[in-house]
Order: structure tokens, then C-alpha cells, then sequence
């Protein structure tokens, strides 16, 4: 579903766009960090949402939910409602777009910083009933050295929130995200920025405007695909009179200037149709 398809008047914590503007504050958005990972943030040095990342070149750019960072740290959040078949592989590159876009030309990788991907999903991702998947890179070949590249990727799973015993702020912000229930103050707190978040009427209009984008993006959607399936016909038909015509014993010159076809590819379907 997209994140733009629910009304306005139903939107809640856990929706993509709320989600962003409430981490607009800072406090919030510190103390949001620091209950997921279970560390201290300093100051935040600046924080963005939906921050575009375009790669050097011809690479895919991305547009990450909540990119901020300390003095020695970057945290990117994404909340996640669902598509979650190729998660892996979009926190690999949410990772290396992370490096590139935090690196300067001349920095040393000694002082690449350190970095957390976060991804609060709603359901399951992986489907083993888990609250929290945590990846831990490892030599194969043994364990007695450390694999330290300062890098760290968390996918929590909102709907197994019951399972956390030892971590009560973890297990209410993942209670609130998963059924927007506040059971904590700092909950509490989010659901009052929620609430303050969808009675600014221009950030409604933002999200209305979005919404006429999408449907218009469907719409073009389905009118190109109404276009491509008539061409398609067209060019069925135009592919069997071709070889009737051929079989007729009209020239393969005079068929190819009737239909608007090169010779190349009248010879080449004759030849298809012999097989």
C-alpha cells in the first residue's frame, strides 16, 4: 500500500509521512534513537526527513525517512509498513549511500563514522515471530577476530512488541508504533506530535498534493498500458499479414512498403513461421 493512499483523518504514528514530521523534533527524534539502539546521543548536529541521497554517475539515488547525526555518528530510520521481500538488500545500499554521502574526497576510512540503519516494521520481515533482528558480521573462518567496519543494521518488528520483557520503553514505542496505543510518557509524547503534526493544515495540503500526484501517476499508468496493449495488437495483426501476404506470393519489397516494416524483419518472421 502506498504510503500516500490512506485519508488524512486516518493517519497515525506509523504512517510514513506523520512518522517524518514528528521527527522534526529534535528531542523527540534523540530520544527515539536512544530507546531503539540503547545508547546516548549527543546533540544533534542536523536533522532532515525524506532526505534525498543522489550517488555519484548514473546511480539510483534514495530518499531516506530520517537521516541525522551526532559528531561521530550517522542514524537513518525508516519505518516500514509492508514490501519487505527485498529489505536486505535495500539496507545494504541505504548503507553504502550513507558512507558516500557523509565522506568527504580526501577522508581517511579510519575516520568513516559510524553508522546505524533502522528499520521499524510494522510486521514480521522475516517471519520468525522475533521483536528485533540485529546483523552481526563475522569472519567465516573464525571468531577470534572482530568484525568492526563501525557499521550496524536493526529491523525491529512492531507486532512481536508482547515479547520484549526486559526493556520497557522498547516494548511500549513498539506497542505505540504497531497499534497506536501510548503507554509510556515518552509515547505519550509522540502521540500528542502526532496529533499537533495533523492539525497543521499545510502539511495536510502537502499530503493531499501528493496523493493528486499519485493519481495522476496511476491514471498515465493505465492509459499508457491501454496505449501499449492497442499498439501491441496492432503490431500482431500487422505481423500476421505480413506472412498471409508472403504466403500469397507478394514480394517481400512490396509487403515490407505496405506495411511500414523493414524487409529484415518480414524475412525474419517468414522465418519464424516456417518453424
Amino acid at each position: 500500500m502506498s504510503q500516500f493512499s490512506k485519508p488524512w483523518n486516518e493517519l497515525t504514528f506509523s504512517d510514513n509521512f506523520i512518522f517524518c514530521k514528528v521527527m522534526l523534533n529534535e528531542d523527540l527524534c534523540k530520544r527515539f534513537i536512544e530507546i531503539l539502539l540503547g545508547i546516548k546521543v549527543e546533540r544533534l548536529e542536523y536533522l532532515n526527513t525524506e532526505n534525498q541521497i543522489e550517488n555519484y554517475y548514473e546511480g539510483r539515488g534514495i530518499r531516506m525517512d530520517v537521516y541525522v547525526k551526532d559528531s561521530n555518528r550517522t542514524f537513518n530510520l525508516e519505518m516500514q509498513t509492508g514490501d519487505y521481500d527485498s529489505l536486505l538488500l535495500r539496507a545494504r545500499y541505504y548503507q553504502s549511500a550513507s558512507d558516500v554521502a557523509t565522506t568527504k574526497r580526501r577522508t581517511k576510512f579510519n575516520n568513516l563514522k559510524e553508522s546505524f540503519i533502522v528499520f521499524i516494521c510494522i510486521d514480521d520481515p522475516f517471519g520468525q515471530k522475533l521483536p528485533v533482528y540485529t546483523r552481526k558480521t563475522t569472519f567465516l573462518e573464525t571468531d577470534k577476530i572482530p568484525y568492526n567496519d563501525k557499521s550496524h543494521i536493526v529491523f525491529y518488528n512492531a507486532s512481536a512488541y508482547s515479547k520484549i520483557t526486559q526493556n520497557d520503553e522498547l516494548k511500549a514505542v513498539l506497542r505505540f508504533v504497531y497499534e497506536n496505543k501510548p503507554q509510556s510518557d515518552f509515547t505519550d509524547r509522540l502521540e500528542v506530535s502526532s496529533n499537533d503534526a495533523k492539525a497543521r493544515s499545510e502539511w495536510e495540503d502537502d499530503y493531499m498534493f501528493f496523493q493528486d500526484i499519485l493519481e495522476d501517476e496511476k491514471e498515465r499508468s493505465h492509459e499508457e498500458g491501454r496505449m501499449q496493449g492497442m499498439q501491441a495488437g496492432i503490431r500482431q495483426k500487422s505481423c500476421d499479414a505480413a506472412v498471409e501476404l508472403h504466403n500469397n506470393g507478394v514480394p517481400v519489397e512490396i509487403i515490407s512498403k505496405s506495411l511500414k516494416m523493414s524487409v529484415e524483419e518480414i524475412n525474419k518472421l517468414i522465418s519464424e513461421h516456417k518453424k
